[in-house]
């Protein structure tokens, strides 16, 4: 059942009362249908359970009833009267509406602005899970027919080497039974042996164009007699991707594997193709492709929004810690302040790793005139907020890093210092020393990180730089992290030109070194 159009909102209050501690609470609902909604529970399942969190969103006032729409599908009951103070929100996807997010109040209840707000952020929550819903039922569909296809393939290729080695005449069973279009040539280029394969591909019969040139079929001549060089200088070629044109006139796609034909003593006789049809490959290597990019779209698109809204309820937060006298208030706006800096920083380092992996990260080099100004200090002010003592750790026992030349890009090499930083001051020991340094190996520079930790074992010091790779042990379950960082800070590095390792004594130290070129 919809709910008309027609129907006016009406009752919204201009102002309400809330306290603080009301509005926290406020928050950590809305906290928790996201967190909900990010579950593994079956989607309908999801919304149902949303419903009792709406009510609580609300007040759980006596005289308001919420139910949602999605897709003609109505989650929660709906009164029997929808007339009078109703408030409703549309969830869109992709700019069309799914269905709606409603609160029927009572004749004597008011409508809050707050009301409204949350019920619109639980209408745009539910609206990206449905895109991802969707977006992960395609993947899921693509990936199982996929899967049975290569299945299929790898059955009747079984089946197929079965039947080869039971016949006799094996190499004529090769010609007339394999699916791949075979074409044998003399010396001059002229066909001899041509397999029904190569027929049904091409069109002609063995009989037409034995004794043609085999130029004739090849888009190319020309590429066809650079690449019997090429074969006679290495023996063979393959997988060489190329066009033919077949006898009606249409081109196809093939990847051919060539080879010199020999006689028992070594003499070469002519030339061997091999050639299958690609034209498959290619339709479902495109369409991997975009359902990849739509996928890596989407990520970005949600963690762009997720990061934008934590900037917007941590500056609201962080406005109310300013202001707040009451000790327990504090700590509970502390709290949430906390969650809402971490899933901002998280979401920043999935939007650096979405751009890596879309081809829209670019290195624009300039000169860095001082380095320490321009790189080392935004690094450590930018973690100022999250570790408040943090410039008390910092020493520059190892030589540190002063005004010297480097041309690299700014931007993401603040992102390199500020997140092994972040590391040292995250998994170092308590009151932990940071030391940092530089050293000129003539055409490049040595830059370190070192602190005094529990370290690395060596066998762990490779997997660190995967990505979402995170070392198996209580300290690192104990701090909440993406495993993006080092994978993020790796990809910058080697855009840059360098490289990037770890090295450690376990129970004392760790140290991260990476290279930069001068030029």
């Amino acid at each position: 059942m919809k709910v008309p159009d027609s129907i006016a909102k009406k009752g919204v209050e201009e102002t309400s009362e809330l306290t603080t501690s009301q509005l926290l609470t406020k928050f950590r609902i809305l906290l928790a249908i996201g967190r909900n909604l990010l579950g593994k529970d079956p989607f309908d399942q999801k919304i149902q359970s949303l419903i009792s969190n709406l009510s609580r969103l609300l007040g759980n006032r006596p005289g308001i009833t919420t139910w949602v729409e999605i897709d003609g599908k109505v989650f929660g009951e709906i009164p029997e009267s929808i007339y009078g103070n109703l408030t409703v929100k549309d969830i869109s996807v992709e700019n069309l509406t799914r269905g709606r997010v409603c609160a029927k109040y009572g004749d004597d209840e008011k409508i809050f602005p707050e009301d409204e707000y949350f019920l619109q952020e639980v209408a745009e929550l539910i609206g990206r899970k449905i895109e991802v819903h969707e977006l992960d039922l395609m993947l899921r569909r693509s990936e199982e027919r996929y899967r049975k296809l290569a299945a299929n393939l790898s059955q009747e290729m079984w089946r197929r080497t079965e039947a080869l080695a039971s016949q006799s005449g094996y190499l004529e069973g090769i010609l007339r039974s394999s699916a791949d279009m075979i074409m044998t040539t003399d010396l001059d280029s002229k066909i001899v042996e041509f397999n029904p394969a190569a027929e049904k591909l091409l069109g002609y019969t063995a009989e037409e164009i034995q004794g043609h040139n085999i130029n004739e079929v090849w888009l190319n001549a020309s590429e066809r007699d650079e690449i019997l060089e090429e074969v006679k200088n290495s023996g063979g070629i393959k997988n060489h991707k190329t066009k033919l044109r077949t006898k009606d006139g249409d081109i196809i796609e093939i990847a051919l594997t060539l080879s010199l034909l020999k006689d028992n003593e070594g003499r070469i006789l002519g030339t061997v193709g091999i050639s299958r049809d690609i034209a498959q490959d290619n339709a479902i290597r495109r369409e991997l492709e975009r359902l990849n990019k739509n996928y890596r779209e989407a990520i970005h698109f949600i963690n762009h929004e997720n990061k934008n809204s934590l900037l917007v309820i941590g500056g609201f937060v962080r406005r109310l810690l300013d202001s707040e006298t009451d000790p327990k208030r504090r700590e509970q706006l502390e709290i949430v302040y906390h969650h809402s800096t971490f899933l901002e920083a998280m979401s920043r380092d999935f939007l650096t790793m979405a751009d890596l992996e879309q081809g829209e990260f670019q290195i624009r080099k300039e000169e860095i005139g001082n380095f320490s100004e321009q790189i080392i200090f935004p690094a450590m002010v930018g973690l100022k907020e999250r570790y408040p003592n943090s410039f008390d750790s910092y020493d520059e026992s190892m030589g540190g890093v002063g005004s010297i030349p480097v041309y690299g890009d700014p931007r993401f090499l603040e992102i390199v210092y500020r997140n092994l930083f972040g590391n040292a001051l995250k998994y170092g020991f308590p009151g932990p020393r940071i030391a940092y340094g530089v050293v000129d190996l003539g055409d490049k520079f040595l830059f370190n990180v070192w602190n005094a930790g529990p370290g690395i074992d060596p066998e762990e010091r490779e997997k660190i730089f995967e990505k979402f790779y995170r070392i198996p042990n209580e300290m690192t379950h104990a701090k909440r992290g993406t495993g993006l960082g080092l994978y993020n800070i790796k990809r910058i590095i080697e855009a840059h030109g360098g490289n990037i390792w770890c090295e450690s004594e376990v129970g004392r130290w760790v140290n991260f070194l990476f290279t930069l070129p001068k030029n």
